[in-house]
């Protein structure tokens, strides 16, 4: 935090005002990509439904279901700490996003060694690519949306001193 500070002291205003605005505007993009994802969730929720049955596509369908009212909350927290500038809401957002990618993974490799094992047709196939694909979830959130919420919070913090 103190490389944080003494970095922003050598910039001028306005570049300050910029790297602000540019880090607001990403948390936003990241807020409207959490909740754009609600209708991803809903459509994978009905494939799933609609072309598996048994006790494991049920735990799926329900672990889908369970998933969508937390990625509105993080959505609304993103939102919420990008334009009001609450730190609070940015720190539980950050850890709301660290718990749905580590849940996204456990249900990507679920969904997926699913779909492969049951994959006799085209539909199941395709499934389990999505499924493997959401596997990546927590190194694709770690990589990117972490990384621009805490600089987002640590530039508010350090110009609030």
């Amino acid at each position: 935090m103190m490389v944080v500070t003494a970095d922003l002291r050598s910039l001028d205003q306005d570049a300050i005002v910029f790297r602000r605005r540019a880090l607001r505007d990403a948390v936003i993009c990241i807020g409207w990509l959490k909740l754009v994802s609600v209708v991803c969730y809903i459509i994978l929720y009905f494939l799933v439904h609609a072309n598996s049955q048994g006790n494991i596509a049920n735990v799926i369908q329900i672990m889908i279901l369970a998933l969508i009212p937390f990625i509105i909350l993080n959505g609304v927290l993103l939102f919420l700490g990008a334009l009001e500038e609450k730190t609070i809401a940015l720190e539980i957002s950050l850890w709301l996003c660290l718990t749905i990618a580590s849940y996204n993974t456990v249900l990507g490799v679920m969904g997926g060694i699913f779909f492969i094992r049951t994959g006799y047709y085209t539909m199941h196939f395709f499934l389990a690519i999505l499924f493997a694909t959401m596997s990546v979830s927590l190194i694709t959130v770690l990589c990117h949306d972490i990384l621009i919420i805490y600089a987002y919070k640590s530039l508010l913090r350090s110009l609030s001193l």
